[in-house]
């Protein structure tokens, strides 16, 4: 007989869950509060009895720890019931091993493991458990799962899936076919929420494979346009620091976000899976780290602005070269000649009748070629000191061994990190494709190859992070990637979409990062879930992506609104975000392409909903959100406007690259509006 059969008997056991998670909460709540009680007590016989026997304080503190170490741990259990007790699973599946007299287990999946003491029967299993991996992979039938101990192999006899909030179960879906496109149909027509959200009751099984990939040491991930890469791959690391408890934990991730406003919209992913947030940076961040925070530097976004208002040929081509593999293996060569020819050894004399031979310290010098350059002046100095002191038998005062140091660090012409990297372009004969701009700043091309040099010189690795997440990828140069592998020699998971590059002359591709880190598994997520067919269409022709596949979602067909001139154009604009006002859709992006544009656009407008999302923005505000089409990157739309779509704004391949992000940020509604006789060539 089938467990729970009914939707009926479904209903009621979830109240029974509830209820039994209910009770357990109540429990440890006075479980914590006994323990805090005990601890606060022997704090207070400890002050108030000082002078009681030594012994008796160890007791007491060995205890006062013991309750600390229990209390956390009753604390961090509270924590993962409460996540559960609105929503306590989302899944179910009826599994037999193929063992003789082995039972139909029903397995309930959800956000977290809830193994019940009393009946000593395990609940709800965690969506990363093992056996859960079935509800992900098969349909009716047979199936497996890899255990501790080996496969299991067996057969599924019912799949179930359920939409509960605040502790009530909205509807049941069972079939003998895919059920997760049934819930997922449901969950893509529904509104935008102001963050990414946990999508573990529709994962598929394309994306199964990737969150539970743990082979590959870097898996490079290329998705489609709204193909749900950044969630999969958040889903990734919440899933490894389940499957490697004790070994890796929250603080030694990092992720590296493209903005500030991304992070925040992510921000929620993990805590909702059961996991601390991890850490994240930015690329810019850590070149600036890497060199000490001593220079000035044009961001990314300002390298991008300039490209989409002024660029110039010269600009086009300096970008370019630092892109390119030619640029890293020139790199490469010269920090070669460094090693060879910036170090000239002289004589020192070190005491009035001791004299260091030039020809001993050029010795050493390359004696200690395993440390980075700059490095060796230590080694140098204590090995040589080592040597004179048993040739001489002498002490060598402090302020003889920093001359002696001082001296050798002299010796080398590669102490400037910026000069060298202007040493580099005269080396190459080509001076001009370095370019400095007013006030000393450096162009956000050259931050990369400059700390590249420095880490060739200085070296340093951040060995603290076991596993660093990249996202937007395609965004990232080459020789970006070859600092990323020399500062973190971690296991990576980079994720990113090429087609979606905000900086086409500066960009690669995943062919690219998988030769500049050297390894890498790249797998592809090609079905796209965000938009609309009609939306995905529309969007194929601004720029084609032969691996996408549009999920089968209809909706309304994207318009194309013409006007005689601006003020008609801003009228009709108004008259879009009115009906958005007044519609059921929670989220609207007007994207421009670019900054400006968007900050005229939100000043025309004049609208007091609006929020201007720009480079400076912390967080992501849900409602009429106003931004460039650079900013947008990674973010979703229940529905989108993109103004000024006319042949002059967009007609250049990067103006190709904003609008195709602005178009693929829709999800149930886009419209676009230009003023003049011709739009864009791109639709």
């Amino acid at each position: 007989m089938v467990f729970n059969q009914t939707e009926k008997q479904e209903r009621s056991y979830l109240q029974q869950i509830i209820t039994r998670l209910k009770q357990i909460i109540s429990h440890t709540d006075m479980s914590v509060k006994k323990h805090a009680d005990t601890l606060a007590e022997y704090k207070d016989y400890l002050w108030n009895n000082k002078d009681i026997d030594p012994h008796e304080i160890r007791s007491m503190r060995e205890s006062i720890l013991n309750h600390f170490a229990i209390g956390e741990s009753v604390i961090d259990k509270r924590r993962r019931l409460a996540q559960i007790v609105d929503i306590p699973y989302f899944g179910r599946i009826d599994f037999q091993e193929k063992s003789e007299n082995r039972p139909i287990i029903p397995v309930y999946i959800g956000i977290h493991t809830f193994h019940d003491t009393e009946s000593r029967t395990t609940v709800i299993y965690d969506w990363r458990a093992p056996i859960s991996s079935m509800f992900y992979d098969y349909e009716l039938g047979e199936a497996s799962y890899q255990s501790p101990s080996g496969e299991i192999k067996g057969d599924i006899s019912l799949k179930r899936q359920y939409r509960i909030r605040a502790g009530k179960m909205e509807f049941m879906i069972e079939s003998a076919l895919t059920v997760h496109d049934d819930i997922l149909q449901k969950e893509l027509s529904a509104n935008a929420d102001d963050k990414m959200k946990n999508i573990v009751a529709t994962i598929q099984r394309e994306q199964n494979r990737i969150i539970r990939n743990e082979e590959a040491r870097t898996l490079i991930i290329q998705g489609v346009a709204g193909s749900g890469k950044t969630s999969i791959a958040l889903h990734r690391i919440a899933y490894l620091l389940y499957a490697f408890q004790s070994k890796i934990y929250s603080k030694d991730i990092l992720i590296i976000s493209p903005n500030k406003v991304f992070a925040d919209y992510i921000s929620n992913v993990l805590p909702e899976l059961g996991e601390e947030t991890v850490p994240e940076t930015s690329m810019e961040q850590i070149l600036s780290e890497v060199l000490n925070h001593k220079y000035k530097y044009f961001s990314f976004f300002e390298q991008v602005n300039e490209l989409l208002t002024k660029p110039t040929p010269d600009f086009i081509e300096r970008i370019e070269y630092k892109s390119s593999f030619d640029f890293i293996a020139s790199l490469d060569r010269f920090i070669l000649y460094i090693e060879n020819h910036y170090f000239r050894a002289e004589d020192v004399k070190l005491t009035k009748h001791i004299t260091v031979p030039a020809e001993f310290i050029e010795e050493q010098f390359h004696r200690f070629n395993r440390y980075p350059m700059r490095q060796r002046f230590e080694a140098m100095t204590d090995y040589i000191l080592d040597m004179m002191k048993v040739q001489y038998a002498f002490t060598v005062t402090t302020a003889e061994r920093n001359f002696l140091k001082k001296e050798i660090k002299r010796m080398f012409a590669g102490n400037n990190d910026l000069q060298v990297y202007k040493d580099f372009f005269a080396w190459m004969g080509k001076p001009e494709l370095f370019k400095m701009r007013k006030n000393r700043i450096l162009e956000y091309a050259d931050i990369a190859p400059l700390a590249y040099l420095h880490i060739a010189l200085e070296g340093g690795t951040k060995n603290y992070v076991k596993h660093l997440l990249v996202d937007e990828m395609q965004d990232y140069s080459p020789i970006q990637y070859k600092v990323m592998q020399k500062l973190f020699p971690c296991r990576k998971t980079v994720l990113g979409d090429t087609s979606q590059s905000v900086n086409p002359y500066g960009s690669s591709t995943a062919d690219m990062i998988q030769r500049a880190l050297v390894t890498g598994e790249v797998m592809k997520l090609c079905k796209s879930y965000r938009s609309t067919y009609e939306i995905t269409d529309f969007a194929q022709k601004i720029r084609t992506n032969t691996d996408l596949e549009p999920v089968a979602r209809h909706g309304k067909k994207p318009q194309i609104l013409q006007f005689n001139n601006e003020k008609e154009e801003l009228s009709a604009i108004k008259k879009l975000i009115v009906t958005h006002q007044a519609s059921a859709y929670k989220s609207l992006g007007i994207v421009c392409k670019t900054e400006s544009q968007a900050y005229e656009m939100a000043e025309k407008l004049q609208i007091p909903d609006i929020h201007f999302l720009s480079n400076q923005s912390s967080a992501f505000v849900q409602g009429i959100v106003i931004t460039s089409a650079h900013m947008a990157k990674g973010l979703e739309f229940n529905e989108v406007i993109i103004p000024q779509v006319d042949d002059k704004n967009y007609h250049s391949e990067i103006d190709r690259s904003m609008l195709y992000v602005a178009a693929t940020r829709a999800m149930h509604r886009l419209t676009l509006t230009y003023s003049g006789t011709k739009h864009t060539p791109f639709i």
